[in-house]
């Protein structure tokens, strides 16, 4: 994986400033929803039921977008470690070179589309 690009960059480089770049927005991402940091309540002292449990589920909702965004972060941690290993753009699955199409869309993909889908299904 070290042919050019237009830009002039090895396909290489290109995905890791791709990677890079997916990094910043994944912390920014984190930290607009750091919930320790907001304190995760609305400090108003409510006490019907319905706005506890709308809180409750909001808190929920926030939770579960902080762990996609922290499993997206260690998906392109794992991808840059590949890249420096030199396995990255390798199906882990099947072996087989990830199409390039997959890793411009997707640059931490560590599965080719037909091996992705076969986990999915399982």
């Amino acid at each position: 994986m070290s042919e050019s690009t237009a830009d002039g960059l090895t396909l290489k480089e290109r995905h890791l400033a791709l990677i890079e770049r997916l990094e910043r927005e994944v912390e920014e991402g984190l930290a607009a929803r750091d919930i320790a940091r907001d304190g995760g309540e609305t400090g108003d002292g409510h006490h019907h039921p319905a706005e506890a449990a709308t809180d409750a589920d909001q808190r929920e909702r926030d939770l579960n977008n902080r762990l996609r965004w922290e499993r997206r972060r260690e998906s392109l941690e794992r991808a840059k470690a590949a890249i420096e290993a030199g396995t990255y753009g390798i199906c882990q699955e099947c072996g087989e070179p990830i199409p390039e199409g997959r890793l411009s869309v997707r640059p931490d993909a560590e599965q080719c589309v037909p091996c992705s889908e076969k986990r999915r299904r399982r």
